[in-house]
C-alpha cells in the first residue's frame, strides 16, 4: 500500500512539474530533464509512468480538464436553480486558482496543442461537448425551447473561452471586469426565463 501512495505521489509530483515548466517556458522548451529536475526525480522515472514526452504532455492536460471538471461538477451538486447550476459552473473558471498566472498559460497551450495532437484534441472536444449538454439541459430545465437553450449553450461556452483568451493575449480585461460580464450575462438569462421555470 505504501508503494502504492508512493508511486501516485511521484507520478503527480511529475504532472505538478510538467504544468509548471509549461507554465513559465511553454510545451517548445520543455525537456523530460528539465522536468525531472523540477520534480526532483530520475529520467527513467518519467519513462515508466509516461513512456514518451508526447503522453506525459497529453496527460498533464487530462489532469487539468479532469481538474476544472470536478470543480463545475461540485458548483453544480446539490443547487436545484438550473440557472444557479450554469452560473456556479461558469464561476469556477474564474476562480483565483483557475485565473492564476500559471493556468493563463496553461490553458492557451492545451487549445493550441488542440490544434496538432488529435488526442488532446479529442480531450478538448469532449470536455466542450459535456459542458454544452450540461448547460442546454439547464436551460430547458428553465423554459427555453431545446434549440434556442442549444445555441445559447454554446454561447456559454464560447464565453468562457473568450473571457480566458482575454485574459492571457489581450490583458485587456480585468479580473473584476470578468465578474460584471457574467453577472450581466445571468441577469439576462433570468429575464430569459422569468416566468417559464418548470
Amino acid at each position: 500500500m505504501k508503494n502504492k501512495r508512493v508511486a501516485n505521489d511521484t507520478y503527480q509530483e511529475i504532472i505538478n512539474s510538467t504544468l509548471s515548466a509549461m507554465a513559465e517556458d511553454g510545451i517548445a522548451n520543455l525537456t523530460t530533464k528539465s522536468i525531472s529536475k523540477r520534480a526532483d526525480v530520475s529520467t527513467a522515472s518519467i519513462h515508466y509512468f509516461f513512456a514518451t514526452k508526447d503522453n506525459l504532455i497529453y496527460n498533464s492536460f487530462v489532469f487539468v480538464i479532469k481538474s476544472i471538471r470536478l470543480d463545475m461538477l461540485t458548483a453544480r451538486k446539490g443547487q436545484a436553480d438550473p440557472i444557479k447550476r450554469i452560473k456556479g459552473a461558469m464561476e469556477t473558471h474564474f476562480s483565483a486558482m483557475h485565473l492564476s498566472d500559471e493556468a493563463a498559460y496553461i490553458w492557451p497551450q492545451l487549445w493550441v496543442h488542440a490544434g496538432c495532437d488529435e488526442r488532446t484534441a479529442k480531450l478538448v472536444r469532449v470536455f466542450g461537448a459535456r459542458m454544452i449538454s450540461n448547460f442546454t439541459y439547464d436551460l430547458c430545465e428553465a423554459g427555453m425551447g431545446r434549440r434556442e437553450a442549444r445555441l445559447t449553450a454554446i454561447e456559454l461556452r464560447a464565453l468562457v473561452v473568450g473571457l480566458w483568451l482575454e485574459k492571457k493575449v489581450t490583458k485587456y480585461a480585468a479580473p473584476q471586469e470578468y465578474r460584471e460580464v457574467l453577472d450581466s450575462v445571468f441577469s439576462r438569462l433570468v429575464e430569459q426565463t422569468k416566468g417559464n421555470r418548470k
